[in-house]
This record gives structure tokens, C-alpha cells and sequence, in this order.
């Protein structure tokens, strides 16, 4: 596990900030358009800073030479990782079944219109904190950049639940915190979005992210010791861990 000196960690990386963003104030805050557009925003993110292949890297290690897997996205928001994880998978000859949850039915409204033609992929309004899963319903278990939104406490939790769905491993997905992150999403949303929830909630969830040590320590409370840590492009770190 790869884990910065906490000196150079302090030096690296703003005071963690907390505080709601945008999106998770009541849908009555914004509008339907500017959902869309904030996902849409997500999206292009997600393919061209690197979340999608960070989380298929660390999915393909976990698969291995197995011909059939099934997937749960925690806060699956407009579903396009699991759209990503579907076409890897019919590329590979690989059959996958995923299941993507989010809290916002608006949300999940719109993560059918982008999934309509993947059979494999099926979506459902759902409490992250209130997960109705069997134990070890699912082969592996993905969270991606939302863990910033909770407390400590909600996200040991989370692990936790993670760790009793999945019957193989989980993956969580998140953002660094560090001053040049926070520079980098800062100017980018200026320069490239004109939604005024990806120009708040961009760089504010940079400043509501974690470190390293702050990430591990979360699974270590949660209960486990077998987990890595991963630094991966533009400031993303991925915890994969096992199940049980």
C-alpha cells in the first residue's frame, strides 16, 4: 500500500473542508436542466481525466480469467461508468451483469435514457446509507467519487455495507485533495462549464477529499486490512479492497 509521509501529505494538501455541495441540497435547489448538464459535465470528466479507466484497470485486476461477473455502482448518478464497464466487458467476451443505484429518481430518470441500449445494466432508486442488498449479492461492489459527500463515520459505514454485498472485492473511487487539484478543476470548470453547480461543486469537492492516510485510515476503522491504495492521473485514488 503506497502512502505519503503525513509531513508531505500536511505540505501537499489544503485543510479538509466540509459542508454541503450543491447537489446534495434537495432537488428543489436546481433545476432539471442543470442536473442534466452537471452530469453531462460529470461525464466528460470522467472519460477524458481518467475515472474510467482508473476504475476498469483496478475492475480488470479483480475480474481476472473469470468469463462472467456481476457489479453493483453505488451512486451511480447518470451510469456511465457502468455504460463504460459494459462495453469493456462485450469487448473482453465477457458477460457482465451491473446494477446501478442512485438516491435521486431524477437522476435515475436520466441514467435510463443513457443505458437504453445496454440490457445488462439495471437501475433503481436507492439510499446509499440504507443499501437492501443481500450479503455477497454481488461479485464486486463500486463507489466513485462520492465518499467525499459523507462523514467519517458515514463512510466506514459505507465500507462496511461494501464489504457484507460483495462476494469478491470492492473498488472506491475518489479525488485527492491538494492545492494543485483544487487549481487545475478550479480553472477548468471557468474555462469549460457554464453550469453553476459544476463550477461550485467541482472545486469544493476537491477541498472535501482525502489523502492517502486519511483514505486508509477510513478502511482500517471499517474493519479490514486487505486493501491497497492506489494514486492514479489527475489526482484520483482508488481504494480496492477485499471482501469479508
Amino acid at each position: 500500500m503506497s502512502i505519503l509521509h503525513p509531513m508531505a501529505a500536511t505540505f501537499l494538501a489544503p485543510k479538509k473542508r466540509t459542508g454541503c455541495e450543491i447537489l446534495d441540497l434537495r432537488p428543489e435547489a436546481y433545476s432539471a436542466d442543470e442536473l442534466d448538464q452537471s452530469h453531462a459535465d460529470l461525464r466528460m470528466v470522467n472519460r477524458y481525466l481518467g475515472d474510467q479507466r482508473a476504475l476498469l484497470k483496478h475492475l480488470a485486476a479483480k475480474v481476472g480469467n473469470r468469463s462472467e461477473f456481476s457489479v453493483l455502482d453505488i451512486a451511480t448518478g447518470s451510469a456511465d461508468l457502468p455504460v463504460a464497464i459494459a462495453g469493456w466487458a462485450r469487448d473482453a467476451g465477457l458477460k457482465a451483469t451491473i446494477t446501478g443505484v442512485d438516491i435521486n429518481e431524477r437522476t435515475i430518470e436520466l441514467a435510463r435514457k443513457h443505458t437504453a441500449s445496454h440490457p445488462e445494466i439495471a437501475l433503481e432508486a436507492g439510499d446509499v446509507h440504507q443499501l437492501r442488498f443481500p450479503d455477497n449479492s454481488f461479485d464486486f461492489v463500486l463507489c466513485s467519487k462520492t465518499t467525499h459527500h459523507f462523514t467519517d463515520a458515514e463512510n466506514i459505514r459505507l465500507i462496511q455495507e461494501m464489504r457484507r454485498i460483495a462476494r469478491r472485492g470492492y473498488i472506491i473511487l475518489d479525488l485527492q485533495r491538494s492545492w494543485v487539484a483544487y487549481a487545475l478543476i478550479y480553472l477548468l470548470t471557468r474555462l469549460l462549464a457554464r453550469n453553476r453547480i459544476t463550477r461550485n461543486d467541482g472545486p469544493l469537492s476537491v477541498l472535501k477529499a482525502f489523502t492517502e492516510p486519511e483514505l486508509a485510515a477510513l478502511a482500517k476503522n471499517a474493519g479490514t486490512s486487505r486493501f491497497t491504495i492506489s494514486r492514479e492521473p489527475f489526482w484520483l485514488l482508488v481504494l480496492s479492497g477485499d471482501a469479508g
